[in-house]
């Protein structure tokens, strides 16, 4: 079985998605894959799902968790995945089934190559991390409902391991693969500091100066007609370097 979170909710069986119900329905299935393998309290479960749980939300729970269960057989043992009581529901998952496993699992290898100082190998591992993304997390989850923090959170989580492998290629040399890329990801999040940043030192590593120069005045350009500030002290800092020349191989 694979249970995936890192983009549209999806379970497979043998390969084949498995139909998972409505909104809601997937809403409980997130919050147990955020949990998985960890028995949760029926009531917490309700708290994760609703706001503010409507009269009919003990009833819709159980209704759920049982279409749940039947759709979550595993074809080995023929036994369902998720295991409840009147008090507690656990969903049971094997190594390398959730892919948020795997992609923390594939950072962790990613993180120690690279504090070897292996830069290939650590790229390659985080290369193989991110692939695991299909697009938003959980999307489709409202953001009134409580998983939307959770959503939030793996989102940084993974701008947070693209920012590290950008930042290799940029120490690797690899100017060309990084600077491509990271024009890209400026475009889509141009608020993001730290990718104008890096973009900034692929750009004057690779002996276009006055383009890394450009970079900074759009960026403070539009951080000021935008949200009226001035760029963070390391943005500033990275220009001022650029600009005397003084920035470390």
């Amino acid at each position: 079985m694979e249970f995936r979170m890192l983009g549209p909710l999806e379970v497979l069986i043998d390969g084949v998605p498995v139909h998972l119900g409505g909104s809601r329905q997937q809403t409980v299935l997130g919050v147990l894959l955020t949990n998985a393998g960890r028995p949760l309290q029926r009531r917490r479960l309700g708290s994760l799902v609703w706001n503010d749980p409507p009269p009919s939300a003990g009833p819709n729970l159980r209704t759920y968790l049982r279409r749940l269960r039947s759709a979550l057989v595993d074809p080995l043992s023929l036994e369902s995945r998720l295991v409840s009581d009147r008090r507690q529901v656990t969903l049971r998952t094997e190594p390398g089934e959730l892919d948020l496993e795997v992609f923390e699992e594939s950072c962790r290898a990613a993180d120690r190559a690279r504090e070897a100082g292996d830069a290939a190998a650590a790229v390659g591992l985080y290369d193989r991390a991110l692939r695991l993304w299909r697009g938003n997390p959980l999307d489709g989850i409202d953001v009134d409902n409580p998983l939307y923090a959770k959503a939030v959170e793996l989102t940084e989580r993974r701008y947070a391991v693209e920012s590290r492998r950008w930042g290799l290629l940029v120490e690797s040399g690899d100017f060309g693969a990084a600077i491509g890329e990271l024009r890209a990801a400026v475009l889509a999040n141009p608020f993001r500091e730290r990718l104008a940043e890096l973009l900034m030192l692929a750009l004057y590593k690779d002996h276009r100066r006055w383009e890394a120069l450009q970079v900074f005045t759009e960026t403070r350009d539009l951080m000021a007609n935008s949200l009226g500030l001035e760029p963070g002290p390391e943005l500033q800092r990275t220009h001022r370097r650029i600009l005397d020349d003084d920035v470390p191989s």
